[in-house]
């Protein structure tokens, strides 16, 4: 396993290199935003979105990106039955999920969520991969032009051919 030496302290991935697949996993190094942590209990639906790219090295020109999508840790509490709701999105599609009665594990879900395993196109695996997340707590547009993302910076990881 590699763990990232992140160029902001915010966010820590790990990345496992099968042949022809990545799985990564991320946890998040700062504390959650007091709105999100606020309505975890509200019913509302709390997301955070870890956005993910995954480039093939190359020395002579820019890195080809392999793979780029989002991973959505997110989770629902049911005021009715007392439970949270945890799921894990990859790109919209569901891959992991869990109830839990305790406010804790449901936080730690949104935290640090499980690994996610990424195929990577066949004939276009490359030795040495680059992997960039960043966290995104919220996003909105200003004056119907300008984006405005509420998040952390990019955390970098080299994966090496071996790993």
């Amino acid at each position: 396993m590699t763990l990232a030496l992140p160029t902001s302290a915010d966010v820590e991935v790990a990345a496992e290199r099968d042949h022809d697949a990545l799985e990564l996993s991320f946890r998040l190094l700062v504390p959650v935003p007091q709105a999100l942590d606020a309505a975890l209990p509200s019913g509302a639906q709390v997301r955070i979105v870890y956005s993910v790219r995954v480039k093939a090295e190359r020395r002579l020109i820019w890195n080809r990106r392999l793979w780029k999508g989002d991973v959505t840790a997110g989770v629902t509490f049911d005021p009715v039955t007392g439970r949270y709701r945890c799921e894990l999105l990859l790109d919209e599609v569901i891959v992991a999920s869990q109830e839990t009665r305790i406010p804790a594990e449901a936080r730690q879900w949104l935290i640090a969520p499980p690994p996610v395993r990424l195929s990577l196109p066949s004939g276009r695996r490359s030795p040495e991969l680059v992997v960039r997340v960043r966290a995104i707590f919220s996003s909105a547009t200003r004056w119907l032009l300008f984006p405005s993302v509420d998040g952390t910076e990019w955390a970098e990881l080299r994966v090496e051919p071996g790993q």
